[in-house]
Parts: C-alpha cells; sequence; structure tokens
C-alpha cells in the first residue's frame, strides 16, 4: 500500500523556496593592517583599552616594545584631550578590574598626568583602589606607586605631580600592614615624598606597644612581614653564618638550608601567609625541598585548587599554565607530580565561569596557529617542543580554546595559511589538549576558516575568534559574508592577542575582545552587545 500520495503529489508542485539569511551591515574595510591588508580600524578607545589589557612592553611578532609605548603615548594624549576622566577610567579599569597588566598600565598613569593638572578627581586616581567595593584609583598593589614614580622621575625633572603625592599619601595611609611590610623597601622612597601622616595609618603591637608601621619603615626599624622571601632569607643567613664560623661544612649546610625552607613553606602554609600568586611562582621551590612531605603537599594542593582564591588573586590561565609545565619538569610522572597536576587542573577549570551552561548551543573556535602567534619576545614555537621562555600569543589561543572547548563541546578549527577542523578527546584535560592543538601553520588566513565551516554546512551560534589579527591572506570579509548568507548568523567575538591596532571583520554581530581573562569568559556569556567602554564608565575614582 502506498503511503502519502497525496502529499507526495502536493509537495512536488511546490517551488524550492531558498532562504538566504541576510548579512547584517558588514562594513566596507577602512584601513590596512601593519602587514599592509584589508582590516578595520577600531576607534581611539577601544585601541587604547587593547593595549591597556593586552600588551606586556615585550617585544611582539611585528611591533617592538618601544613601538608599543609610542602608540601608548599617543592614545593617551589623544583620549586624554577628548575626555580626560574616561581616560583615567580606561586605566583603573584595566589595572583593577580587567586583566590587571602592571606595567602598561603604570606607564600610562604617568603619560595621563599633564592632562590631569588641576583635575579634582586627579589625587583619587593615584590613590588606592578599593577591592571590597570594586572603586577607588590605580593602586592595585603598594608597589604600584614605587613604580610610577620610577616612570615618571626618569621623564621628568621631579619625582612626581602633588596630585600623586596627594593621592599616595591617602594610598599609604590606607594600607594594611601586610602589604606595607611586604613592601617595605619600595615604598620607602615614597613615605619620604609624600609625608603620610603615622596616626592615620594602620599600628601593630611590638615590644608590648603599638607602633605605627608607616613609622617604623620610615624610621628603619626592624619590622618585617611574615614572607617566603624574608623566612627563606633570613635561614640562608644564618646557615651561611653557621659555615662561616666552621659549626658545619657546605654539604651540610646544603641539607640543612633544604630542610629549613621545607620548614618555611609549611610554615607559611599552614598558617595561610602564603598567597596563592607566590605559591604558584615559587612551585618549583616548593615541591623541590618539600616533595616527601605528604603534609605540605596536601596544603598546597588544597590552595592552588581554589577556584575562588585565584580568581580574586587575578591569576592568569597561562600562569597556572606555566606552573603546571614547571611541575612535569620537576617530579615528572611521580605520585607527587600528579597530585600537584590534578590540583592544577582543578583550579584552572574551576575558576573559569560554568561555560556550559552560560553559553548553550552551538559554539565554534577559530584558533589562528599561524607563525606569528608563536613569535612573542624572541621565542618562536616550533614544532620539535623545544622549550620557551615566555608565553606565546599562541600558547594564549590554544589554552583558551581548550577550555572552552571542554566547557561546551565546541568545535575547534585552526587555520594559518589554510583552515582545518580540529580533532580532539573530550576526555583528555585542557592542558593536554592545549598542547594538543598547537601547530605551525605558516600565513594568516582567517579566511580560510570562514569558508571550511561553509563548506561543511556548520551552523553555530556563536564563533569565537583567537588571534593576532594580523590576517595577510584570502579575503575576510567575503568570506564571512559567504558564511552568513549560506549558512547563518552566528555572534562572532573576536579576541585580539597582541593590540596591533587592527581588526579582521566587522559588523552589527561582531564584538572586540582584548585579552583573555575571565572578565572575557563573563562578559561572552551574557551575549549583550555594548561596547567594552560601557563596562569602563561605569568605574567610580
Amino acid at each position: 500500500m502506498s503511503r502519502n500520495v497525496e502529499l507526495k503529489q502536493s509537495l512536488k508542485s511546490l517551488k524550492p523556496n531558498v532562504r538566504r539569511v541576510t548579512a547584517n551591515k558588514i562594513p566596507e574595510y577602512n584601513t590596512k593592517n601593519i602587514q599592509g591588508y584589508d582590516a578595520y580600524k577600531l576607534d581611539k578607545w577601544l585601541r587604547l583599552l587593547s593595549i591597556l589589557n593586552t600588551s606586556k612592553v615585550e617585544p611582539q611578532f611585528y611591533r617592538s616594545a618601544s613601538q608599543t609605548l609610542t602608540e601608548l603615548q599617543t592614545l593617551i594624549n589623544e583620549c586624554g584631550k577628548e575626555n580626560a576622566y574616561l581616560t583615567a577610567q580606561c586605566i583603573v579599569y584595566s589595572r583593577c578590574v580587567g586583566e590587571g597588566l602592571r606595567t602598561i598600565n603604570q606607564v600610562a598613569a604617568v603619560l595621563l598626568a599633564p592632562h590631569l593638572a588641576g583635575r579634582d578627581f586627579a589625587k583619587r586616581f593615584y590613590s588606592l583602589w578599593d577591592k571590597k567595593a570594586k572603586k577607588g584609583g590605580t593602586i592595585y598593589r603598594a608597589d604600584d606607586m614605587s613604580n610610577i614614580v620610577e616612570i615618571f622621575s626618569s621623564i621628568n625633572k621631579v619625582p612626581l605631580t602633588n596630585a600623586m603625592r596627594r593621592g599616595f599619601r591617602n594610598a599609604l595611609e590606607r594600607l594594611d600592614a601586610h602589604s606595607l611590610l611586604k613592601y617595605k623597601n619600595d615604598i620607602f622612597n615614597i613615605i619620604r615624598l609624600t609625608h603620610p601622616n603615622p596616626n592615620n595609618g594602620v599600628k601593630v603591637y611590638a615590644n608590648e606597644g603599638s607602633i605605627s608601621v608607616l613609622s617604623a619603615i620610615r624610621n628603619g626599624l626592624n619590622l618585617s612581614a611574615d614572607t617566603w622571601e624574608t623566612s627563606n632569607s633570613e635561614a640562608g643567613q644564618l646557615v651561611a653564618t653557621a659555615v662561616k664560623e666552621g659549626k658545619i661544612d657546605k654539604q651540610q649546610a646544603s641539607t640543612i638550608l633544604s630542610d629549613a625552607k621545607a620548614d618555611n613553606w609549611k610554615g607559611l602554609l599552614k598558617e595561610g601567609k602564603l598567597g596563592i600568586l607566590a605559591a604558584l611562582r615559587n612551585i618549583r621551590s616548593i615541591v623541590s625541598v618539600a616533595k616527601n612531605d605528604t603534609e605540605v603537599i596536601a596544603i598546597l594542593c588544597n590552595l592552588i585548587s581554589n577556584g575562588e582564591l585565584i580568581r580574586k588573586g587575578k591569576i592568569f590561565p597561562y600562569q597556572i599554565d606555566i606552573a603546571y609545565e614547571l611541575v612535569k619538569d620537576e617530579l615528572g610522572d611521580t605520585m607527587t607530580g600528579r597530585q600537584i597536576a590534578k590540583a592544577l587542573l582543578t583550579g584552572y577549570e574551576s575558576a573559569i565561569p560554568n561555560l556550559s551552561e552560560l553559553l548553550t548551543g552551538r559554539t565554534a573556535v577559530f584558533i589562528d596557529v599561524s607563525a606569528s602567534m608563536w613569535g612573542y619576545g624572541g621565542y618562536i614555537y616550533n614544532t620539535y617542543n623545544q622549550k620557551k621562555a615566555n608565553t606565546s600569543a599562541g600558547d594564549k589561543a590554544c589554552l583558551i580554546a581548550a577550555t572552552i572547548a571542554k566547557a561546551t563541546n565546541a568545535d575547534l578549527y585552526q587555520f594559518g595559511g589554510t583552515a582545518r577542523k580540529a580533532i580532539w578527546d573530550i576526555n583528555s584535560n585542557v592542558f593536554a589538549l592545549s598542547e594538543g592543538l598547537k601547530a605551525n601553520l605558516g600565513s594568516t588566513n582567517l579566511a580560510s576558516a570562514f569558508r571550511l565551516a561553509e563548506q561543511l554546512k556548520e551552523k553555530y551560534d556563536r564563533i569565537i575568534i583567537l588571534s593576532d589579527n594580523e590576517c595577510n591572506r584570502g579575503s575576510n570579509k567575503e568570506a564571512y559574508k559567504s558564511y552568513v548568507g549560506n549558512i547563518g548568523n552566528p555572534y562572532i567575538y573576536s579576541v585580539d592577542l597582541a593590540a596591533y591596532g587592527t581588526a579582521p571583520i566587522a559588523g552589527d554581530r561582531v564584538r572586540y575582545y582584548f585579552g583573555y581573562g575571565y572578565q572575557m569568559f563573563e562578559d561572552i556569556s551574557s551575549a549583550e552587545f555594548k561596547p567594552d567602554l560601557e563596562k569602563v564608565k561605569k568605574i567610580v575614582i
């Protein structure tokens, strides 16, 4: 018996209705990138934010450190003349809320100084950021002040401005005892220059009485913060003295000092006095002297797997990745090595918002693995897995891609001169997956990724592009427009990992991000297409 005869005849009489999605508001190119290829120019405010949130004042593949600083100076002058307060907000946001880069934002704070003369908010700009209230100035850490003074005095005849003096004085009077003592060598000169009121500052008990920490530092009293630096330095001095006095030989000294440092790490960890950043930066030293102490390793693992502390401490993904590499080098495939590696993985993944709930639907990540992505600070990644001294833009891109893939089951596309769809194992941990994505595909052809997705007829709700944006092959606009017209119109999140000043595509569904911190993940998840500048404008100085 023939079924659906009438339905078949009715459908046969219909003409095909081909519906193409309109690529709304895809503008024409309006500039060239550094290499001279078509691109979209970012407005000065987004360019400023991109540099403040991605640049480490180090050589890049297409730009030297001095060229970065020259562009920063130009942008600060342009933006400062137009709106000094908004420029200050950009710096405070970038240092205290965004990616938290230090040197580039300290330089920016100095360059803005001429535009702040006579402004009532100037002293607040150079004062302390209130981490609880989430408002205030650009001083996130006590040593920000000394670095700003060093930069300012190197290009001016005076050490600081009146606004800096008043702002730093206020910051010193508000800092806690631990911060003051930890950075006492850095802020000694700041105290001398600003003359804070000791009675307004914090006090501690010493010799059966209270003493102003500011007075103690100014007068050179022996009052120290209980930190790993002071503990291990004191241990080294004591052992060296014992050797000099002939009480122990050098071989004994090595063993004794190792045991003393292990006890110091253990004490600081047990008492909660070792910060998570210090733990990550010193993880090789800790495990080298305490790898057989199960209690120390357990406490260390609890610390470095604490997602809340990682977020509060503005720990970058690459910092955990570096710690992971150091642990592998130091301990290899041992029981302790696996234990710490698992803790680092937990810390990394727990610090990222639950992207599987926030980024619903289908996600694709386009990963730039062209040659320029592996050039950073003079170190180039190659296929022989040679060790790298610095983290490259490619390292960042692969780590972000692995994170998003693990969280959302995203499709991954690697592109260089050509594009390919990556095959990856959902059971791999994020670090192993990141390593597996690394490659060198030559030139930069973003268009090839869009064309491949179109060829495969893959329709996505969003596409995240991780690149240095120096595209030199293909026609990005035409490829993007073709994908939108023939397949679908996804949200596009273009993550700039180098801040060279241009973007490869533009449109009403394209949004730009600079750097790759947690703020980016949280913001992407909201899918609210407002300029990044809107968040900056909410900063209260």
